[in-house]
């Protein structure tokens, strides 16, 4: 019974998205840290991202249960198979959501508080039903995307319109907007079985690519440019050469409809591309 419950709250919370908000969490605030000191709140911070992570994917999969159920990439999902009852989901999505709330205030207080209540809005208000209506929703989610390193930056002391934790954010968005597309193309006859409506239908799948190609190589530029800036000149002559080789591999990739080698490609590039300013003396 207890791994059973185990692995079904395992289900809910997606670990692995969670720790990868998590870590973006904690880069904004190291960041932080290596510009203006005072990262002190770091793990703290990272910590309550991947709580309120695991809480807003608990509430999404009780407001996608249905939906979820005809797709077979979620219909083992514990609300999409009946195992958990959306009560169920709705009490661990509050009890992680209000925790993480609860570690982000304590972190950096009504500045991280208010953030992560946006994401919960944005993610759980705007992105989670609009996907049932309208492509335009990855934009949406997109914003939620690019809310980790905020959070963690917020939490370090930052304010939020400094250019540099402005610069990373259009990075992650950059990032988030593609990696869905390829995502939602790679199983596209699963959201079309489901109904989600986040597929570019009326475009022909040859432009449909080729779009996704030229978003894929924009996000390599924008987060070539970071790395040009960043970093000794050693590590930058790394880097660079190997940011600009991944970057035309992903775009042709994404524009000839490979996704999975795509988006394997788009996960490896943003450790790697945001590293440098780790090591940053601007």
């Amino acid at each position: 019974m207890i791994p059973d419950r185990f692995s079904n709250v395992s289900s809910l919370i997606r670990p692995r998205v969670s720790l990868a908000v998590a870590a973006g969490s904690l880069f904004g605030a190291l960041y932080h840290g290596h510009l203006y000191g005072g990262s002190d709140h770091a793990w703290t911070a990272a910590a309550g991202a991947f709580l309120l992570c695991a809480g807003c994917s608990a509430l999404n999969q009780v407001q996608e249960r249905e939906r979820d159920a005809r797709m077979e990439r979620t219909r083992t999902r514990p609300l999409a198979s009946g195992r958990m009852k959306p009560a169920g989901g709705v009490l661990w999505a509050g009890l992680f959501g209000l925790a993480g709330l609860a570690l982000f205030f304590w972190a950096g207080g009504w500045p991280t508080l208010l953030a992560g209540l946006g994401v919960v809005a944005v993610y759980n208000g705007l992105y989670t039903p609009l996907k049932r209506v309208s492509p335009m929703a990855l934009l949406a989610g997109g914003v939620a995307g690019a809310a980790p390193p905020l959070t963690g930056w917020l939490a370090a002391g930052g304010r939020l319109l400094e250019p540099h934790i402005l610069g990373v954010a259009v990075i992650f968005y950059l990032w988030q907007v593609p990696h869905f597309w390829l995502l939602a193309e790679k199983h596209r006859e699963d959201y079309a079985r489901a109904g989600f409506a986040v597929l570019h239908v009326g475009l022909s799948p040859v432009f449909r690519a080729r779009l996704m190609g030229v978003w894929v190589a924009a996000y390599f530029v924008g987060l070539g440019c970071f790395a040009g800036m960043a970093g000794p000149a050693s590590l930058r002559c790394i880097v660079l050469p190997a940011l600009l080789l991944a970057g035309g591999t992903a775009a042709w990739l994404a524009a000839t409809n490979r996704h999975r080698p795509a988006l394997a490609a788009m996960h490896l590039s943003l450790p790697l591309g945001l590293a440098p300013l780790l090591f940053s003396t601007i």
